[in-house]
């Protein structure tokens, strides 16, 4: 299958990297839960940030958790409206090096530059392993942010997408004590 190019915009990184809470992936296979478009169709998701990726090695929803960031240069955030459940799931994972040769970043969907797709199976060339999803995020910088019901759905209908409400909350990282 003939390589898609990747726009000149965005510079193909030679390693990818691809968070699960499996430890013992040998080779990615592109899934039908993958799908983030009919016409694209099953993918493999790797980005070229590890603080993003450090994020999907737990397993969690849209309808209790959010992934994302205010702007380019601020650190990502998750925030988790069920700690109980968050801190249950949390069993760690990995976090894998991927070769890009296969990878396309395309600017009309999603993140661009930040998520790369491949449609072709990929084998991993190294990983990183951790215990906790926590501790991977809160070591790459992740904001982790624990909040109420309440505040999470005021979060998701907000205008500003949390920004103001985050900013009156302390992110878990910042509760730790050396």
């Amino acid at each position: 299958m003939a390589e898609r190019p990747t726009p000149p915009e965005f510079e193909k990184p030679a390693v990818l990297y691809h968070a699960s809470p499996n430890r013992n992936i040998d080779r990615f296979e592109p899934r039908q839960e993958s799908v983030r478009d009919p016409e694209e169709g099953p993918v493999i998701f790797a980005s070229p940030d590890e603080a993003y990726v450090s994020m999907f090695i737990i397993r969690a929803g849209d309808d209790w958790t959010r992934r994302g960031r205010f702007g380019a240069d601020e650190p990502w955030h998750m925030i988790i409206s069920d700690e109980k459940r968050f801190r249950a799931e949390d069993k760690g994972g990995a976090i894998y090096h991927l070769s890009s040769a296969s990878f396309h970043s395309d600017p009309e969907r999603n993140m661009p530059g930040i998520e790369w797709a491949s449609k072709e199976p990929v084998e991993p060339t190294g990983k990183e392993e951790y215990d906790s999803a926590l501790s991977a995020m809160l070591g790459h910088g992740v904001e982790v942010y624990f909040v109420t019901p309440e505040v999470f759905t005021a979060i998701q209908t907000s205008d500003d997408h949390g920004s103001e409400l985050l900013s009156h909350q302390a992110p878990v990282g910042a509760m730790i004590k050396p």
